[in-house]
């Protein structure tokens, strides 16, 4: 008696599934796993292997397989059990097999809203350009240029009326938000890149807001469609972030 766990979707098979097989004998449809006058456990569960297979040898009768633990990444369906399955005189040879599948959760997404204020009268700044980077090569701070840089996810977001440039269905993971052009009339930040900023299962469908201001100075020449602007020239990947607000969970 066997069982083989495969992904529901690609139907590759699982390993690291564990299963308890359990013989019919209360003369009750289906398995009764717990409480008096349950059926009879067989053995101690066991785990898929690299085929994605575990089984028992038993005697002739009438079983099911309860998985009691779901192969990594994966969640134990409902109700988790397999069977019936009867294992006779007829079919005792080639034995009886189980097929158990798994769907695997979607993996949460969220997203990054970037506020930009006037650092003196806190209203909204209409015309920073922001570009979304997520951290993928283990390094502190932002490497934007170069060999082994981090990947660029949004090659610009110009902030509209409200302040706001909106990045969304973000897989989970840390992110910079580097500023590549500045509003009009206003200065280049000395630090140009904010973050990281980490979206976790727990805060994804919260998203995060991120809070920065431009100090009023030299003339900016803004963004209006968030392309092909660049970094100051006097931009550097920060080891560390400038001043600023989130709200939602940072890194």
């Amino acid at each position: 008696m066997s069982v083989v766990k495969q992904d529901a979707v690609t139907h590759a098979v699982l390993p690291g599934a564990r299963f308890q097989l359990w013989r019919e004998t209360n003369g009750v449809p289906g398995a009764q796993t717990t409480g008096a006058g349950a059926d009879t456990a067989v053995g101690a569960p066991c785990t898929t292997e690299a085929t994605g297979v575990c089984g028992a040898t038993v005697e002739l009768g009438t079983y099911y397989w309860q998985e009691v633990q779901a192969p990594p990444g994966y969640l134990v369906p409902a109700p988790g059990v397999f069977g019936p399955l009867s294992l006779t005189a007829q079919n005792a040879g080639t034995g009886v097999t189980a097929l158990a599948t798994d769907v695997k959760p979607e993996e949460p997404h969220g997203s990054i809203v970037l506020e930009k204020q006037d650092a003196r009268t806190r209203r909204p700044l209409q015309g920073a350009v922001f570009e979304l980077w997520q951290e993928t090569n283990g390094r502190a701070g932002l490497q934007f240029n170069g060999p082994g840089a981090d990947r660029r996810v949004e090659t610009g977001c110009a902030t509209d009326a409200q302040g706001r440039c909106t990045f969304t269905n973000l897989p989970t993971g840390s992110y910079y938000l580097l500023e590549t052009a500045v509003p009009e009339g206003y200065r280049n930040p000395a630090n140009p890149a904010l973050g990281p900023f980490t979206l976790t299962a727990a805060n994804a469908a919260q998203g995060i807001t991120v809070k920065a201001a431009n100090v009023p100075g030299e003339q900016g020449k803004g963004g209006k469609g968030g392309k092909d602007h660049k970094p100051a020239p006097h931009a550097r990947a920060p080891r560390t972030a400038p001043s600023h607000t989130v709200s939602g969970r940072r890194r």
